[in-house]
């Protein structure tokens, strides 16, 4: 195990100390461990949002090249976009 230091500012010192009096954890080194593995899931969670969107990205720019392509105006996207909103208020 490697030992580092770090600064905290005074809030954050304090939430530390406040979750280890808990008896939550046994230790600050505890707290922070769990806080990088719950950073680690929310990194992976994004990474792999940010790929599907460039996947999406990629497949319309695919569509694009090959002709695939619907014209629509702004008021297209705003009468949809009503009867969406339309829809779903119904059903709520």
């Amino acid at each position: 195990m490697t030992t580092l230091a770090i600064s905290l500012n005074e809030e954050d010192q304090h939430f530390l100390e406040e979750a280890v009096k808990s008896g939550r954890f046994s230790s600050e080194s505890e707290v922070v461990a769990e806080a990088l593995a719950e950073f680690r899931v929310r990194d992976a969670i994004r990474h792999t949002k940010l790929e599907e969107f460039r996947a999406k990205i990629r497949a319309g720019v695919e569509q694009a090249e090959r002709g695939e392509l619907v014209e629509f105006s702004a008021d297209d996207v705003k009468t949809e976009g009503r009867k969406r909103l339309a829809a779903e208020q119904a059903s709520s």
